[in-house]
Formats: C-alpha cells, structure tokens, sequence
C-alpha cells in the first residue's frame, strides 16, 4: 500500500498551479523565468514592442498569482494583436494563454493555443502545456506521446520527465515512472521548489511500491539540502505515519490468519468463494479476511443452509465493507460473483441483523479491516527491529 497521490494532494503540495510541476506549493521562480523568457525576443526586434509586453507580461504575472486567470488571458489577447507580426513574441504569448486557459478549466480551447506556440517555436513549455491539455481532454497516449519527445529534444528541461513520471503514476504504472525519474539528473541551478518536488515525488513513488529504506534514503538526502522545506518535512511525516500503518495491517492480518478455524463441506465452500471475490474486485486481505471472520462467528450462532456460496460470499464481503462504515452497492458485488442481487441482498440483512446484535466497539475490534482500533495502537516491532525507519530529526 502506498501514500496515494501525494504530488496531486493539495493538503501536502498547496493549490494545485499551471506551472511545470501541478502541485508545488511556490511556482512565483517559474512565472518569473516564464516571463523573462517571453521578453528575450532577439536584439533586431522592435524595442518599442519589447519593452510594452514586458510591462505587460509584468501585470500578468501579479494576476496569474492571485488566480486572475481571465484578466490574464484579456491582456495577452490584447497583446496577441500588438505583437502579430512578431513570431518569437506571439509563440511567447500563446503560452500565457494556453497557461490561462487550462487554470480555468478550458482544456479544449488551451490546445489549439499551445499547438500554435509549438508549431512557431518549440520550446519546453509549449510542450509542457500541450501535453497538459491533451491530457485534461482525456487522450493520454498523444500526452505521453509529446512528453516523452520533449524530454529527448529538451533534455534540460526536467520538469517533462517529472510530468511523464506523474502521468504514469496516475495511470498506475509505478515502476514506469520511478524509471523515468531515475533517468533524471538534478541541476544545482534548478529553483528549490522543484528540486524540492522532484525529491518528494520519488520518496513518494517508492514508498508506494514498498522500497521503504530507499524513500527514507532519498528524504534524508533532500531534507539535508533542504532542512526548511515544510513539503518535505510532511512527506517524511506522511510515509512514517504509512510505514507504520503499512506494518500494523500485516500485524492484524498475519494474526486473524493464525486464527481463522477450519471449516469443511458447504461453509469451506463459502470461505472459497469470499477468496475469490476480494480477488476479482480487488479488495484488500483485510477485507477478505474481515469477511471469512464474520462468516465463522454467524456459522457458531446460526448453522445456516446455504444452496449456493457465491451469494453468501458477496453478501459477507459487503457486511465487512459496512463494519468499515465504506458501505457498498449489493448489485456490483453480485455481478462480480454472477449471482442474483436479490439473493445477496437477502444473506447480506441476516449478517445485518447478526451484527446489530453485537457490541460495536467489539465488532469494530473484531471485524473492522481499515477501521480496527488496533491498527491506531503503535507497537515496537521487538521480532526485527531493522525494519523501522528512523527519520531525521529536524
């Protein structure tokens, strides 16, 4: 299990912006270089236009930090017309307004301008925005497509990988991204927030597919360049608290697995059949095992006759979603199971009314997957030490 998307979760990253990396918290160095950027038209250009857009550009930078992405995409058409002669100023600007457009939601109107700006000058941030919105509109593979183009022509320009490795992330393909990221080589002239970022998302990554001691590695080696970084300080505070949570799950599972008690004829049939609906819908072993609980403690008080274990099977996956407080539709579980809704609906209010009778806190304790107490309760793992990760100390 890992810590979910933790580049997209505003309450570690901030509001989410349009500049090169969604998610960092500070992007005022990038807007800022954005703009020096845009004006840097070449020396025979008139310097009369010059020197207008940049007081312009200027006024759109303070409105594009206070979220006034309408004024700033008023202005830039105002500049479009000024500069329309002028190539290097028009792909300049038509990246402003692909910014601006894709803050607002407007996906399908910020490609067109993004593909303007491409087709006039290529450059790392058309491909940034152009891939953006693709990506919005919901065609991934183009997406991918112009990233993974841009990181060969621009290979400087690391926040295409980090925006690839993000996409792939996403999509769930986690060994993907953290080979994208490996390839990536961190620049000492990089502005701290992404060097910042670029670290976080790596922990972050391989956290998720369970390389623990190598996101504590990379977290140590970050905070120690960066020892005021709040961003990194809740992402060691975010994959501790997981770590630890990660542990106590294996804990209660290894325990209620030692426990479960044997069953045979109609009822292993049953405890078969749960196995392979939390593998169908992909639940976790807690839920499974949660359930294969409830269905030994409602056998001891009621020998129930079942016909067939698949209804059974759903219905008691679903008792256990409901312990969790995660209640779920019956009707997607039986079709999981091809069985008749009705039918589950009917096991499903006896292990209702089974529950119902019992203490809560008890049930909690003795059913709840996610929400057991005992997952809450922090134990030192005596057994094998070596496994906890000491953070650093800030």
């Amino acid at each position: 299990m890992g810590l979910g998307a933790w580049w997209h979760d505003r309450s570690i990253c901030g509001q989410v912006s349009t500049s090169p990396i969604p998610g960092c918290r500070r992007h005022r160095s990038f807007l800022s270089a954005s703009m020096k950027l845009m004006t840097e038209t070449p020396r025979d250009r008139g310097i009369d236009i010059r020197s207008r857009v940049e007081r312009a550009l200027e006024r759109c930078l303070e409105w594009s930090q206070q979220g006034r992405h309408r004024k700033v995409l008023t202005e830039v058409e105002r500049l479009l017309a000024l500069a329309r002669d002028d190539s290097f100023l028009t792909s300049q600007l038509l990246n402003w307004k692909a910014q601006a457009l894709l803050a607002m939601g407007c996906a399908e109107r910020a490609l067109p301008a993004a593909s303007r700006s491409w087709t006039l000058r290529s450059s790392p941030h058309a491909c940034h925005l152009m891939a953006s919105a693709l990506h919005a509109i919901g065609d991934c593979d183009q997406s991918e497509d112009m990233l993974r183009m841009g990181t060969q022509l621009f290979p400087d320009a690391v926040h295409l990988p980090m925006q690839l490795a993000m996409m792939m992330a996403d999509q769930g393909r986690l060994p993907e991204a953290l080979d994208v990221l490996d390839r990536v080589t961190p620049e000492h002239q990089l502005p701290d927030d992404m060097q910042v970022f670029l670290v976080g998302l790596r922990a972050n990554l391989l956290a998720t597919v369970g390389r623990w001691s190598e996101a504590d590695e990379v977290l140590r080696d970050g905070l120690g360049h960066h020892p005021d970084s709040s961003l990194l300080i809740e992402a060691r505070d975010s994959l501790n608290r997981q770590w630890n949570r990660n542990r106590a799950e294996d804990r209660l599972a290894a325990s209620w697995r030692g426990a479960l008690s044997d069953l045979d004829g109609v009822p292993a049939e049953v405890d078969e059949a749960i196995i392979r609906c939390g593998s169908v819908m992909e639940f976790s072993d807690l839920i499974v095992l949660a359930a294969r609980r409830i269905w030994r403690a409602f056998l001891d008080r009621d020998p129930v006759r079942v016909q067939t274990p698949e209804p059974w099977a759903a219905a008691l996956i679903l008792a256990a979603l409901e312990v969790d407080g995660r209640p779920t539709a019956a009707a997607a579980v039986a079709r999981s199971m091809a069985v008749k809704s009705s039918t589950v609906r009917s096991a499903l209010q006896r292990l209702r009314n089974y529950l119902a009778e019992q203490d809560e806190e008890l049930t909690r304790r003795a059913f709840g997957a996610l929400s057991n107490p005992r997952l809450e309760q922090p134990q030192a793992d005596v057994a094998n030490p070596a496994k906890v990760i000491r953070f650093p100390e800030l």
